[in-house]
């Protein structure tokens, strides 16, 4: 590794494992404990040069830390600054003579402008690691080697579970799904190498998102005993009737479309190639696991009947003629107790 590195980026587990690795990488270089010093934003460029420049006490060498480093401003748009200050341009004199044994860390919270003069010099002098946000679609294989990691291994319904339970989420934070994945671990019998579609129904008990995913789990499957306690906690804040209608009313339009398009004796491949065209191209694979489930419960009268339903209350809404808390009475018009359609 170089002995220059920039951190940035939303995803504080990603950046935290990469600020480990640089400080151990320059420990080693150093044969022994660098001593390690932290800047804040507003300390003196000066002052960050004195720190790298100089010689540690204990005779290893040292590694500064600079978080939020001013040169390197956050993105917000407009256009990027194309010429670099007399401050820029002298502390990047200074970081071309950084000896061998010394290392500077730029760490920032945030999406940097990496279009800025300051960051286009100095990056042929540096590693780089962009911490992005973890998403549904990428999160399964660190959810994977996570557990590899510990001999542990997903079944495909777990695997399927987990994806249709992502999916609720938008921003997804690597340090809490391995705190929960951590706790899994330890519960699991030591000899035990399956994990299964049971032992991570518990995982994540209590947010927004799980909630949202049980509530459609039973919904979808019209159990009212178990739909009704969700109600107020999803949709009695403007906010969150916002969002968590947005997602119900996408996995309805989903199911709808599964069903005509398998009355009208379309195969599984084509329900799927079409079904991801309708979900504006994002893979609906692992969302047919749970669709397929629900499907019986449904006819197409009945969802085409509630897309409009739903659709007509939030006109109602916008029109002052209704209010958020008729999503319940309208949700529990079409649950049902037991029994299948």
């Amino acid at each position: 590794m170089k002995p220059i590195a920039v951190i940035y980026g939303t995803e504080e587990y990603l950046m935290e494992q990469a600020r480990r690795r640089f400080v151990a990488d320059c420990q080693q270089r150093a044969g022994g404990d660098a001593a390690v010093r932290q800047f804040k934003k507003d300390a003196p460029a000066a002052a960050v040069v004195e720190a790298f420049e100089g010689t540690s006490l204990f005779g290893g060498g040292s590694v500064v830390v600079w978080t939020e480093c001013p040169f390197l401003p956050i993105k917000r748009g407009g256009r990027s600054r194309s010429k670099l200050t007399k401050e820029e341009t002298w502390f990047l004199e200074k970081l071309r003579t950084l000896s061998d044994e010394n290392g500077v860390l730029f760490y920032t919270k945030g999406n940097i402008d990496t279009g800025c003069a300051f960051f286009k010099e100095l990056r042929p002098m540096a590693d780089v690691v962009a911490g992005e946000a973890v998403t549904e679609k990428n999160v399964m294989p660190y959810v994977s080697d996570f557990l590899e990691a510990r001999g542990k291994k997903l079944t495909l319904r777990a695997e399927q579970y987990l994806r249709g339970l992502f999916q609720t989420w938008g921003e997804i934070s690597l340090m809490y799904v391995f705190s929960e994945l951590e706790k899994l671990c330890i519960s699991l019998d030591d000899g035990r190498r399956s994990v299964d579609e049971a032992d991570v129904a518990d995982l994540f008990a209590g947010t927004m998102e799980k909630n949202l995913f049980t509530f459609m789990d039973y919904f979808l499957r019209r159990d009212g005993r178990h739909v009704v306690p969700f109600l107020e906690g999803l949709f009695s804040r403007q906010d969150l009737f916002l969002k968590n209608v947005g997602y119900m009313m996408s996995r309805l339009r989903l199911l709808l479309a599964y069903k005509e398009l398998k009355e009208a004796g379309m195969g599984q491949r084509q329900c799927e190639s079409i079904m991801t065209q309708i979900n504006k191209g994002r893979s609906v694979k692992y969302v047919l696991y749970h669709l397929q489930k629900a499907a019986p419960y449904w006819t197409i009268r009945e969802l085409q009947e509630l897309i409009t339903n739903i659709f007509t209350l939030q006109r109602n809404i916008r029109r002052g003629t209704a209010a958020i808390d008729d999503i319940g009475p309208l949700i529990c018009l079409y649950c049902r107790t037991k029994g299948r359609v």
